[in-house]
């Protein structure tokens, strides 16, 4: 196809399979065991840290990282692949909510149980100490908001997304994560059982609305954004298509 009789808008879904995937259905509920099976080993990480013996240039790594995690961060990567994949636009709807009610789970899961942040504990107790009580709702400050890690659900809803739209990268998305949740553990934000527990909150929201998942509802509305948005004047079309270069 010639570029003068290009769409558009692209009917195209990535990774839609018209079924749940089941490593979608089953890695929440494995991220929320392996957030349990952490809790002996919350601790000794957190005095571990915390005495200095993780490598200083990895940190500085870490410390960059939380871009992919932070909300700021998340937000000016989606919007740098809405501008450049302009054509798939129909997609990023589903996208965004994807990451935002990942998010706001994390934090209403913050509003029902309390617990000590690992700069704010005095790692000397053991773990149960670090849990304080139930549905503490904004009562508390944000020392006792360590679970689950919102940096983590944010880091890990994202990645979904983006391997859904860019399934060739993969494997750099999850590592971006990764190193996500390495921040919060490195300075002392969270325990190793908040950043699995936040990883599968991300993942949860993911397998709610990406397709193949729980909710339907993005499956009927992105047929018609596509009819609505195909149906614009060819001067709306891709800003970043050949056809409105400069001369």
């Amino acid at each position: 196809m010639s570029d003068a009789a290009a769409p558009a808008v692209l009917p195209f879904h990535p990774l839609e399979t018209g079924h749940r995937s089941p490593l979608r259905v089953w890695l929440p509920a494995a991220l929320v065991l392996a957030g349990f099976a952490a809790l002996p080993f919350d601790l000794p990480l957190a005095r571990w840290i915390d005495a200095g013996h993780f490598p200083r240039d990895l940190g500085r790594l870490l410390h960059l990282a939380e871009v992919y995690a932070h909300g700021f961060g998340v937000g000016a990567i989606l919007l740098t692949a809405l501008v450049l994949d302009w054509r798939r636009r129909t997609l990023f709807p589903r996208a965004a909510t994807t990451v935002v009610v990942a998010g706001l789970l994390a934090n209403l899961l913050k509003l029902s149980l309390a617990r000590t942040r690992p700069h704010a504990f005095s790692l000397g107790g053991n773990v149960w100490q670090t849990f304080g009580h139930w549905l503490p709702l904004n009562h508390v400050g944000s020392d006792l908001e360590s679970f689950p890690s919102g940096h983590m659900a944010a880091a890990a809803a994202l990645s979904a997304v983006l391997i859904w739209l860019y399934p060739r990268g993969r494997w750099l998305f999850v590592g971006f994560a990764l190193l996500a949740g390495g921040q919060r553990l490195y300075s002392a934000a969270h325990f190793l059982s908040d950043v699995a527990w936040g990883a599968a909150v991300g993942t949860f929201a993911a397998s709610l609305f990406l397709p193949g998942g729980w909710l339907k509802g993005f499956d009927r509305l992105e047929p018609y954004l596509m009819r609505r948005w195909s149906a614009e004047p060819e001067a709306a079309g891709d800003p970043n298509d050949r056809r409105w270069a400069a001369p």
